[in-house]
């Protein structure tokens, strides 16, 4: 009890404070959160969204975190994300990197749209990513590495299709293979673009 009112108490102080915008998709007003947070060695960014109510309550839909470093200064893992709205849809994009000798941090990405329905829900219709957990050839138990060379024999490919299921899990998506990976690379590295533009224009 005292550990978990602890650690409460650190994100309370952490947080330095919240940026709030207002938007409306089709006829449905939404609140967006911007918080900052600096716990341990992670710092960064990370958006909030929440559809308003008749009676002014806000109903969270999605999170998604707009910049993270972690770890050490030469040595960190990072994510960036940025959405985009283009009529009654929302798009999610993140983008994981590593830098130094964080080898056992991510590279990947995840592109995850949602529709705003008839009763005004935002609602996630696809979420899809192509993660890899860590630095190729850093585990050699990992079943990561079968996404460089086909699997041949009956226990490769369950070792495979068993990292697949956690990194979908994980980062709460369906996993895609080959050039449909390649395109999804593209499409959130052409929409890191367009948030570096955003920020300098």
């Amino acid at each position: 009890m005292k550990k978990t009112l602890l650690l409460l108490l650190l994100v309370a102080q952490t947080l330095m404070g919240a940026e709030l915008k207002h938007m409306t998709i089709g006829n449905q007003d939404f609140s967006l959160t911007t918080e900052t947070y600096d716990i341990y060695d992670s710092k960064g960014e990370v958006l909030r969204c929440y559809r308003e109510e008749q009676n002014n309550n806000l109903t969270f839909v999605f999170s998604l975190i707009l910049k993270d470093r972690t770890g050490a200064c030469s040595d960190k893992s990072m994510e960036d994300g940025y959405y985009e709205i283009n009529g009654t849809k929302v798009t999610l994009y993140s983008h994981w990197d590593r830098k130094g000798k964080a080898y056992d941090a991510p590279y990947g990405v995840r592109v995850q749209v949602y529709e705003l329905k008839d009763n005004y829900d935002l609602v996630r219709i696809s979420s899809k990513l192509y993660i890899e957990t860590q630095r190729r050839n850093y585990s050699k138990d990992s079943g990561m590495k079968y996404l460089f060379k086909a699997p041949q024999t009956q226990e490769e490919k369950a070792s495979l299709q068993a990292y697949v299921r956690a990194v979908e899990h994980n980062y709460d998506g369906t996993f895609v293979y080959g050039d449909e990976a390649k395109k999804l690379i593209k499409e959130v590295e052409d929409a890191m673009t367009r948030k570096m533009r955003a920020i300098w224009n």
